[in-house]
């Protein structure tokens, strides 16, 4: 199975990259260079071209690069708030989706966030079918890009899957919070994501197991066999 990873260079990318490359032939897509793969294209997401020849010849995507836009305390008097909008995010799920669409790649994971449902008070387990509440364009930006795929999703032969990630540190490798995403439980995820069958549009949480449920992993398990190895142990915050 080919699989590109947009991102690949980063956090995420490189925890995936390192923890698949052994069972798939992994292409890595990012502004540098992937350490550890020989496929890997240097380019923008906002370069639809290069996004084009990236997905050709791959079965799916894992679409990890992002922009991410400054605090709402630390955002430039714009007229419009344009300095602060992280418009690779929009251009970018866009050039993803259509590259996909042509090149007749059947599967893609998207990286969204669990942050999308943060004003939820925290006694309520938070599930998948809360709307979601966005803070800051960069949260905006990841309920655009589920948006759209749902589109693509319903409109054409494509199956789409949101991993919505908590909090995820390359020096934390284990949880301490049930907003972490462990390493081990990130290449879970993802993998999941990617190759189970069964799959149209589907939302899910990217966090590992915690003794506090503060969100929903029953579905996860459901609809991609996502089992958390990792847990946090911890009393819930009232």
């Amino acid at each position: 199975m080919k699989i590109l990873i947009t991102g690949a260079a980063g956090a995420i990318g490189s925890t995936l990259v390192k923890g698949m490359k052994d069972r798939y032939s992994l292409r890595g897509f990012d502004c540098v260079p992937t350490p550890d793969l020989q496929d890997t294209i240097v380019g923008d997401i906002a370069d639809f071209d290069a996004i084009e020849k990236a997905t050709a010849g791959v079965d799916a995507v894992i679409h990890l690069a992002n922009a991410e836009s400054l605090p709402v305390g630390e955002r430039p008097r714009t007229a419009g708030g344009e300095a602060d909008l992280p418009s690779k995010n929009f251009v970018g799920m866009f050039n993803v989706l259509e590259a996909v669409r042509q090149n007749g790649v059947r599967r893609i994971a998207y990286a969204s966030r669990a942050g999308l449902l943060s004003p939820y008070p925290k006694h309520i387990t938070r599930t998948i079918d809360m709307m979601p509440k966005p803070q800051s364009y960069y949260s905006v930006s990841k309920a655009f890009g589920e948006s759209l795929g749902y589109m693509y999703a319903s409109q054409f032969d494509i199956e789409f899957v949101a991993v919505r990630i908590g909090n995820f540190n390359l020096n934390r490798p284990h949880p301490e919070h049930p907003h972490h995403l462990s390493h081990a439980d990130a290449v879970m995820v993802f993998e999941r994501a990617v190759i189970h069958p069964g799959v149209k549009f589907e939302i899910v949480f990217g966090v590992s197991d915690s003794t506090w449920p503060l969100y929903d992993l029953e579905h996860g398990r459901r609809v991609l066999g996502y089992r958390p190895q990792d847990k946090s142990e911890i009393e819930p915050e009232i």
